[in-house]
């Protein structure tokens, strides 16, 4: 009798430590689909991330990469208070970054914008394409990278928030701006105009965001350019073609001097043209696009006002 009791009390403790452990037991990765379709096992909670683009995407959703590019880092004004008093450090050209840094980091997770990353990058960290040419949407693609990079609630939290900023600050807008009043949106340069539309830096902030309304030529000549970069270019002399009530423009620091065709413009003699600083136009991810939207209603509300 005392044997048998021996043996059942063994049995039972051994049981109960198998049971332990395999409560302990816990998942580290799991599969995710990317922006063009592919399977890939990444970490369950990432916590070295690289994005050589997106990175306004990836603070959108609660993580701060440790590495992304030049471009992203140095115009993305609007983002640096997202990774305050945290490094991000510089890889370089988006389309020739430092592998040899990028694997002196260690990182468990690589975000790329261009399937052709995807072999070097690989033989680093698993990766995954984020590309929001796939999204039809700003919340379709907050909601794409919050699962990728399981932050569902994070991005739910972010998206209220934007869709609340941007209601207000729209009618902030309207409430000062009759109908009917158009704005144009342009970067100078040496030797051309370049017309900025909808959907673009600066461009989604004006007219996706605050509902601005572009001259009917502008509007026909995105139409007409077809997506065509190259074709929504205008020269010095035509500019009065393009001009809307009120002017943007966004200064780059490039170098140009103005023509006469230009000065003698209606709003360059009535004082309706507005200079942005280019190094918080440059990005067009939502973060940056939010606080475009606000900081242009307050610039054209203060100049609407004082006419």
């Amino acid at each position: 009798m005392s044997l048998l009791l021996i043996i059942a009390a063994c049995s039972s403790k051994t049981e109960g430590t198998k049971d332990d452990k395999e409560s302990t037991t816990t998942e580290t990765t799991r599969i995710v689909t990317d922006s063009v379709g592919r399977e890939v096992e990444v970490p369950i909670d990432p916590q070295r991330v690289i994005v050589d683009w997106d990175l306004g995407h990836v603070l959108a959703v609660g993580i701060v990469p440790v590495a992304s590019t030049t471009k992203v880092i140095d115009y993305g004004e609007f983002l640096k208070d997202y990774y305050q008093g945290q490094d991000i450090v510089d890889l370089g050209n988006e389309d020739t970054v430092s592998l040899e840094t990028a694997t002196s980091l260690k990182p468990d997770l690589i975000i790329t914008f261009a399937e052709e990353n995807i072999k070097q990058y690989e033989k680093i960290a698993p990766t995954i394409v984020f590309s929001t040419d796939s999204y039809d949407s700003v919340e379709a693609e907050i909601l794409a990278i919050g699962e990728m990079l399981n932050h569902q609630e994070e991005a739910k939290k972010f998206m209220a928030d934007y869709t609340a900023r941007a209601k207000v600050a729209e009618e902030k807008i309207k409430a000062v701006i009759p109908e009917g009043i158009t704005f144009s949106l342009f970067t100078l340069t040496d030797k051309e105009i370049v017309v900025i539309p909808s959907g673009n830096s600066g461009g989604e902030a004006m007219y996706d965001l605050l509902k601005l309304t572009a001259p009917t030529s502008i509007q026909k000549l995105i139409e007409d350019s077809k997506g065509d970069w190259q074709k929504q270019r205008i020269s010095w002399e035509t500019v009065g073609d393009y001009e809307g009530d009120y002017v943007g423009v966004l200064d780059y620091g490039q170098k140009y001097e103005t023509t006469s065709t230009w000065d003698n413009l209606e709003v360059v003699k009535n004082n309706k043209v507005i200079t942005f600083d280019g190094k918080y136009f440059f990005s067009a991810d939502p973060i940056s696009v939010i606080h475009q939207a606000e900081h242009m209603a307050e610039q054209i509300i203060e100049l609407v006002q004082k006419q």
